[in-house]
């Protein structure tokens, strides 16, 4: 195998592992992600952006999260991330997010911080312009309870 393949493999394969445990070491909700939209500060990129994901609480403040989706470049896209949320109430989860994407130029794994927003089921994150070549995204998905 491609050092590329293996890295996505190693990388599927962890976060894989960590959805299990959430899953199965802590009774908190579970949700679909549904990828859809995103809205550039530059033009020339993809800004339908479909895919499905699963999102899962860990604790009281930590949620994980692993999916795929049709990125603002026109190719697939694999990503996984932990978010911390510093405020939940009345249908608020506000949050910071860390982890990493893959098929994005010469990245096998790129790494992303982002905060995300939600109200109920619709949530939006902001990313920040990588490269000097790149653009800023406003991203948009919805997250369904299971």
């Amino acid at each position: 195998m491609g050092h590329i393949t293996e890295t996505k493999l190693l990388l599927t394969a962890v976060f894989g592992a960590l959805l299990l445990h959430g899953i199965v070491s802590h009774a908190e909700e579970t949700y679909l992600q549904v990828n859809g939209a995103s809205i550039h500060s530059k033009s020339g990129y993809n800004g339908f952006n479909p895919g499905l994901g699963i999102e899962r609480e860990v604790s009281d403040n930590w949620n994980i999260a692993a999916g795929w989706y049709y990125n603002s470049d026109y190719r697939g896209s694999a990503y996984s991330y932990g978010r911390y949320s510093y405020y939940r109430q009345d249908g608020w989860d506000l949050g910071i997010a860390i982890g990493g994407a893959t098929g994005y130029n010469k990245w096998a794994v790129m790494p992303i911080a982002f905060p995300e927003f939600c109200y109920e089921w619709l949530c939006a994150m902001a990313l920040p312009q990588v490269e000097s070549t790149g653009a800023s995204i406003i991203a948009i998905h919805a997250r369904i309870p299971l």
